[in-house]
């Protein structure tokens, strides 16, 4: 059952905070770039003649889609995963609860489990991931009767000019994302589409079914009153347009979803490897929950309510109301609705000052 000890040491939620400042950005930056390098290395030549044949497995394999386009975010999660687990240790030694000496080991089976689950395994998630979207990009584009060139540029973008980089297209968007880009994309391409991206209320009022940019909103309003589609110039900026605003939505949700994972699990990680190594009594921890206020764009409630709660022993969870346990904050047992961008915290304390064992 949670308890309300004493208000812990605020210099770990300090801590928490500066590394997420530090490490956020990068992460953001690191998945940025896969997407640029799966761009890059689409072969636009080959991706046309396959869509051209039908041959369905040889467009996707044009799109070169491979694991080694995320080695920069592999680096940046596990740097992320060590320099919290690092911080962690310095912290520990300098309020006195572990020895001089003490340091957060790579090597430990906890940390290497957590890096083969969270950066190996979430890698190749993101490369069936994307392998899935293009199958579903192709065979809808197929089932649409769309030429080969409509389904290249809903898969891979386009570019501006000869040399520019690509934009647009559902290159680093997960499903649910790629879904709503293509139903906007395929939308605006007629006036029937149009009619179907937009909402009549009985008042006469309009709104967009989709949340989609102001500019984009604007260009599907205007051809909605005017019965037509959206002129193909327009479409073009706003595929675009609606592309890079799901695309960095994406890269925000993982920088902050991701970054907060590693920061956390590498802190309750060491607070592990200090109870291994110097005979903790794991029951002499207390653990407690902080709700980081302004850290979320959304509040949850029961995370809110469980601020300030505590739970005593190590490998205690938290409950929540639902039925959820987890171990601290950003805990992928969590699932989805706990840790996508939550902006919680977890503070660890010996209940008894300097008594290790």
């Amino acid at each position: 059952m949670a308890t309300r000890p004493n208000r812990p040491t605020m210099s770990q939620a300090r801590l928490f905070a500066q590394l997420i400042a530090e490490f956020e950005p990068n992460v953001h930056r690191a998945f940025m770039a896969s997407v640029t390098d799966l761009q890059a290395n689409v072969d636009w030549r080959a991706l046309l003649t396959a869509l051209e044949q039908g041959d369905f497995e040889g467009a996707v394999a044009a799109l070169n889609i491979d694991a080694a386009a995320w080695a920069e975010y592999s680096s940046i999660m596990t740097e992320v995963y060590a320099k919290a687990g690092a911080s962690t240790a310095a912290l520990i030694v300098a309020t006195g609860a572990g020895d001089i000496g003490m340091r957060f080991r790579m090597t430990n089976p906890r940390a290497e489990r957590w890096i083969r689950e969270n950066v190996a395994e979430r890698v190749v998630g993101f490369t069936q991931e994307q392998i899935e979207v293009a199958r579903t990009v192709i065979a809808n584009g197929y089932a649409r009767g769309q030429g080969p060139r409509n389904i290249a540029v809903d898969l891979a973008g386009r570019t501006s000019g000869r040399g520019t980089a690509r934009t647009g297209g559902v290159l680093g968007l997960d499903g649910p994302r790629a879904a709503r880009l293509q139903a906007v994309t395929e939308g605006m391409r007629s006036a029937e589409g149009v009619r179907g991206l937009v909402i009549e209320g009985q008042d006469g009022r309009v709104s967009m079914r989709y949340r989609v940019n102001a500019a984009t909103a604007q260009r599907i309003l205007r051809a909605h009153k005017a019965g037509t589609e959206v002129p193909a110039d327009e479409r073009a900026i706003s595929e675009r347009q609606y592309s890079n605003a799901l695309l960095k939505d994406r890269a925000d949700t993982i920088a902050e979803t991701e970054t907060g994972n590693a920061v956390m699990s590498a802190r309750d990680d060491e607070w592990h490897q200090l109870a291994e190594s110097q005979g903790l009594d794991r029951t002499a921890v207390i653990k407690t929950w902080q709700h980081r206020r302004g850290a979320a764009k959304e509040h949850r409630p029961d995370h809110l309510a469980m601020s300030g709660q505590s739970v005593r022993g190590l490998d205690t969870p938290f409950v929540f109301p639902d039925g959820v346990a987890m171990q601290h904050a950003h805990d992928p047992a969590g699932g989805p609705r706990h840790i996508i961008r939550c902006g919680c915290d977890t503070t660890y304390r010996l209940d008894i000052s300097g008594e290790l064992r």
